[in-house]
């Protein structure tokens, strides 16, 4: 999809939403144009909806080695934004078409750290997501676009995912940056589903990874019965990363849901910490990306729902790529000396940067091997109010993370909402080595 510099997203906006709107041409049948049924058809084929954040956010940066006096990361501690998120379709017989496109105003305030200037304004226009899909048969589908490919049932992360780091489930008002993708996918019967996938760009989502960006490519089997589901993901990077990911659920009973999800990853494309002759005593190294050997992902989860619709969410993981009890030693060992050096003249501080921006990105999906989650949540309380409370623990560092993500309905399209957390542990573990607290506070128009 082009756009011009004189065509602006408003612009593409209400010409797709007059198209969409109710209102019909009054001409008769005897003098109706030509062209009218066409235009009728097409607006029936099409589709619009939009979305309008506003929202406030507080955070304090964590004074921690990652993050020496937020001269690093400069995170602002305090910002509103202005989102505008409309959502195009275009449906046929044989053509899908979906544009989503972003407007997003941003205003900053630093008071930590080294930001000139301390207050500032932004915006953005960009498209999130796109994607044409061609349906060639009954039971083919062929794709391309700009997507936030999704699944499995786990709320920590998706370990059977090998193209997205996070899932976005922590903060569902904050969108996951989309990729690009092609696919083939073929339904092979009421019960299976193949899918050919190849992630041929970084799109939006540029943190996804040390390094370049490198292709990957999947092949996805699902099979869905009565009351169970599984599927597999076999997927091979360029640079020789290989994965065998794979998800599935069972439902126990009428409250309970078990399920498991998780990969055996082989060539781990990640940096690990590595005792050398440097300034610092080590440097970040891709130490296993040729390795042979083969590294599991377990993740384990159970939910049992009450009577009164409440859901009780369990998860553990078992993150065999994670860093062990030395390799986090020499970890936290070089984020010091390279935070120590960061305000040094000369080459000292390139390093130190250079080093930083790699302990922050490294790759890995979690730092440490064993994480657990305990979840709550409960939807349409008095039919207006959606809770979930969320506890994340490190069970290698000690440190947590808490959630709390609320929501009231004001009316048949506005939403309140809010998404706290608050880190706990010492200034250099996992959850508290960013922000020791964030917290958003937001309203959301639906049309």
């Amino acid at each position: 999809m082009i756009f011009t510099k004189r065509l602006s997203l408003f612009s593409i906006i209400f010409c797709m939403a007059v198209l969409v709107g109710p209102a019909r041409p009054a001409w008769s049948a005897e003098d109706e144009p030509a062209n009218a049924s066409a235009l009728t058809k097409l607006s029936e084929a099409l589709r619009f909806d939009l979305r309008i954040l506003g929202s406030g956010m507080a955070e304090q940066p964590s004074d921690s080695s990652q993050n020496p006096d937020n001269r690093f990361l400069q995170i602002p501690r305090y910002s509103a934004d202005m989102e505008f998120r409309p959502d195009l379709f275009l449906t046929t017989d044989v053509l899908d078409l979906q544009l989503k496109p972003r407007l997003l105003l941003t205003y900053q305030t630093w008071e930590e750290g080294v930001h000139d200037p301390t207050q500032a304004w932004d915006n953005e226009q960009y498209i999130n997501e796109w994607l044409a899909r061609w349906k060639a048969r009954e039971d083919l589908f062929a794709s391309y676009g700009r997507e936030n490919l999704q699944w499995g049932p786990s709320y920590l992360y998706s370990p059977s995912n090998p193209f997205f780091l996070y899932n976005g489930r922590r903060n569902p008002y904050q969108e996951v940056p989309g990729m690009d993708f092609g696919r083939v996918v073929w339904v092979a019967g009421s019960a299976w589903t193949g899918s050919f996938i190849a992630n041929t760009n970084e799109g939006r989502n540029e943190i996804n990874g040390p390094g370049p960006f490198e292709k990957v490519y999947a092949l996805k089997v699902d099979y869905q019965g009565g009351d169970h589901y599984e599927s597999m993901i076999l997927s091979h990077r360029e640079n020789g990363e290989n994965s065998l990911g794979f998800y599935g659920g069972l439902t126990a009973s009428d409250a309970v849901l078990l399920y498991a999800e998780g990969a055996l990853v082989q060539g781990i494309n990640a940096l690990y910490p590595q005792a050398d002759t440097s300034p610092f005593g080590a440097s970040m190294q891709r130490i296993y990306e040729d390795d042979p050997a083969i590294q599991p992902v377990i993740l384990m989860g159970s939910a049992y729902t009450f009577e009164d619709g409440g859901t009780l969410t369990a998860e553990y993981t078992y993150y065999g790529p994670g860093y062990d009890g030395a390799e986090a030693d020499r970890y936290n060992d070089l984020k010091q000396k390279a935070a120590e050096a960061y305000s040094a003249a000369g080459p000292i501080s390139l390093l130190s940067r250079l080093t930083l921006s790699q302990t922050i990105n490294t790759g890995l999906r979690l730092l440490r091997r064993n994480y657990a989650l305990l979840q709550y949540t409960k939807t349409n309380i008095k039919d207006r109010i959606d809770l979930t409370l969320r506890w994340t623990q490190n069970l290698d560092d000690g440190s947590g993370q808490a959630t709390a993500v609320a929501s009231y309905m004001l009316g048949d399209h506005f939403q309140l909402f809010t998404v706290a957390t608050v880190g706990a542990g010492s200034k250099d573990t996992e959850f508290k080595t960013l922000v020791d607290y964030q917290w958003m506070i937001g309203l959301q128009y639906t049309y």
